[in-house]
């Protein structure tokens, strides 16, 4: 088994400190790539930046240095750049993962791929990730992409899985090798359609790590999450190394905040609604798909009825 693992950087300050750790980010980069090479299949990391800081750089990875002018550069546009040349990779790795510079995907998250993707796949289902950023005066993890709580399940194979169907973007996406090859002869991979969650469509960079699973495209019928005694399997989350959204926001403004960035507003053990108010879904997860997807495109109707 084998990743290709292909990660933008985009450093145009390379001595500036960020995050509550106060840390560059090529030590983001660094402690990243060293967590990455700890995976427990063969794996090819490729990082994909703008000038020449990596160029003396001892890193276990690939740079591509992209000649990009400065308003694309700003704009988010480096994201893309990867694409050729996982396209190029298309028949050499069992599995393909973009992932941003800070998110630190570990082998127990692998793992968790591993455990649950084939029956989900099979399914056309998508395997939910949860990114979670530190709060150092409570010492809990808070979940940054999760501003209501999940109260949607389904049944496969006797294990409950709730449904992700508010915000699943979690800054990186990873496709066995089928799925990443649908993705590439789609109009998403070459990013013909503009994805959105129903609520808005995202930005240049997010579009980048969204990958083949947002809510309004069709290939997966939706984004599922395993439940163990009632919260997420443990493996589903993955840092943020940064951990710059948490303080953001005061706790007044975190509880009405329904945006896909900084929200922290649940711990990771409380991510799922209580018993009392879960809902079972048996079916008609593209129709109701379709649903949303119609009342996007019609929005302006309700509107100008309001």
């Amino acid at each position: 088994m084998s990743i290709s693992i292909h990660i933008p950087f985009y450093n145009p300050n390379p001595q500036k400190k960020e995050g509550f750790r106060q840390l560059r980010r090529f030590d983001y980069l660094t402690e990243n790539i060293e967590n990455l090479k700890k995976l427990s299949i063969k794996n090819d990391i490729f990082i994909h930046t703008h000038n020449d800081f990596l160029d003396d750089k001892n890193l276990a990875a690939e740079v591509i240095n992209h000649d990009i002018n400065d308003h694309d550069l700003e704009k988010g546009y480096l994201t893309w750049l990867s694409r050729p040349m996982m396209k190029k990779q298309k028949d050499n790795y069992e599995y393909f993962m973009y992932l941003e510079h800070d998110i630190k995907f570990s082998d127990g998250n692998l793992k968790y791929l591993l455990k649950y993707q084939k029956d989900l796949n099979d399914k056309r289902f998508h395997l939910g990730f949860l990114i979670y950023e530190n709060n150092h005066n409570d010492h809990k993890k808070y979940c940054i992409h999760v501003s209501e709580k999940l109260k949607k399940f389904t049944n496969i194979n006797s294990q409950n899985f709730f449904i992700n169907d508010f915000e699943n973007y979690c800054c990186f996406w990873v496709y066995n090798k089928k799925i990443f090859n649908q993705f590439i002869n789609s109009d998403w991979w070459s990013f013909k359609k503009k994805p959105n969650n129903f609520r808005h469509n995202y930005g240049i960079t997010e579009r980048s790590a969204l990958g083949y699973h947002a809510l309004n495209m069709s290939y997966f019928k939706a984004t599922l999450l395993p439940e163990i005694d009632n919260k997420p399997d443990p493996n589903c989350f993955i840092e943020h190394m940064t951990n710059n959204y948490f303080d953001r926001f005061s706790e007044l403004n975190k509880s009405d905040y329904k945006d896909i960035r900084g929200v922290c507003k649940f711990d990771i053990e409380s991510i799922f609604d209580d018993k009392n108010n879960q809902k079972k879904i048996k079916g008609f997860f593209y129709l109701i798909k379709f649903l949303k997807l119609f009342l996007w495109k019609f929005r302006f109707l309700t509107r100008l009825i309001k």
